[in-house]
């Protein structure tokens, strides 16, 4: 895989966690989906998603996360390396 060279900001929706208790549905409330912002080097840009890693150094990567393509609601590049 190529080195990424791109550096990008992600704007995206991200589910919400699972509840572990036992809830009256009478005192539900909105249980709306996260927004995300992840900023990082664009290693993958698939249709179906796109990953990111957290940081370079020589040959190697850390914090890699892939957010499928659906999720996201705007890409924007920071700048080039």
């Amino acid at each position: 895989m190529d080195s990424p060279t791109k550096l990008v900001i992600i704007h995206w929706m991200d589910s919400k966690g699972i509840t572990s208790e036992w809830e009256f549905l009478d005192d539900l409330k909105a249980y709306v989906p996260a927004e995300c912002t992840s900023v990082g080097y664009l290693l993958e840009d698939a249709p179906e998603y796109k990953t990111i890693v957290q940081s370079l150094g020589g040959s190697q990567v850390m914090g890699r996360l892939s957010i499928p393509a659906a999720c996201i609601q705007e890409i924007k590049e920071v700048h080039s390396v």
